[in-house]
Formats: structure tokens, C-alpha cells, sequence
């Protein structure tokens, strides 16, 4: 139920629309705190994205980072936008064409929780992906 499994499932599905609104949601990508520093961990589902990418040469993507409301608005909306365009380009560096990979910060925008809570804040410091072609 990874996030793998989700994205396969879409560009695998004739029936699935390239939707501009359609996330799927990293559940394995972390940076290192206050950082564009992706972890050790991340590197995994980084090379997993790269295999989906290799196998299905006519997927293009976009990475969008988010952060909570917490902090300065402008400060976030930045670190979102270094954040994904990390991801973009340790994509790009296992092989995959810059073309096919897109990416954007931004910010506090479109939360997907509560921001009031922690637990809310959490879900909505994320990382996710896109289908923009297939």
C-alpha cells in the first residue's frame, strides 16, 4: 500500500485521468530537520521512483513540497521548494531525463490536516508526487 505500489497502480490503470489535483503522498522520505538533506533512509524510495521511472519511459512527474503553517510564511514556502527540487534532482542523478521530472515548493499551501495539531502539522510537512504524463 507504499507509495510505489500507489503510482504503479495509476500509470498501470488505462482508466486513471492525469489529474493536475492527484498527489500521491512519500511515506518513506524524510530530510534531515530544517535541512534540504535527504536521509539515508529516502534513498531507498528515491531508487525506487528511478526503477518505476526507467520502466515507464513515458511517465513524466512533479514533485511538490509542503510545510506546515508554522514559522515564517516566506521561509517555508522557500525550504518547501529546495526540498523538491532535492528530490527532483537525486531522481535526475539515478538516471532519469530532467525533462520528465518537474518540481515545486509551496509552502503552507493546500494543507491536507489540521494544522492546530501536531499530529496535523506532521501530515502536512510532506513531499509528493504527481503524474503529469503517461
Amino acid at each position: 500500500d507504499g507509495l510505489e505500489t500507489k503510482i504503479i497502480e495509476f500509470i498501470t490503470d488505462p482508466n486513471a485521468v492525469i489529474d493536475k489535483g492527484k498527489w500521491f503522498d512519500f511515506d518513506r522520505l524524510n530530510f534531515e530537520t530544517g535541512s534540504t538533506a535527504l536521509t539515508a533512509a529516502s534513498k531507498a524510495q528515491i531508487a525506487n521512483i528511478v526503477a518505476i521511472l526507467k520502466a515507464y519511459p513515458a511517465i513524466e512527474i512533479k514533485i511538490g513540497g509542503y510545510t506546515d503553517n508554522v514559522g515564517d510564511r516566506a521561509a517555508n514556502l522557500a525550504l518547501s521548494d529546495k526540498r523538491a527540487r532535492a528530490v527532483r534532482d537525486a531522481i535526475i542523478a539515478g538516471g532519469i531525463d530532467a525533462k520528465r521530472v518537474d518540481a515545486e515548493g509551496y509552502g503552507d499551501k493546500h494543507p491536507i490536516a489540521d494544522n492546530a495539531t501536531e499530529a496535523g502539522r506532521a501530515k502536512n510537512r510532506r513531499t509528493a508526487i504527481s503524474v503529469r504524463a503517461k
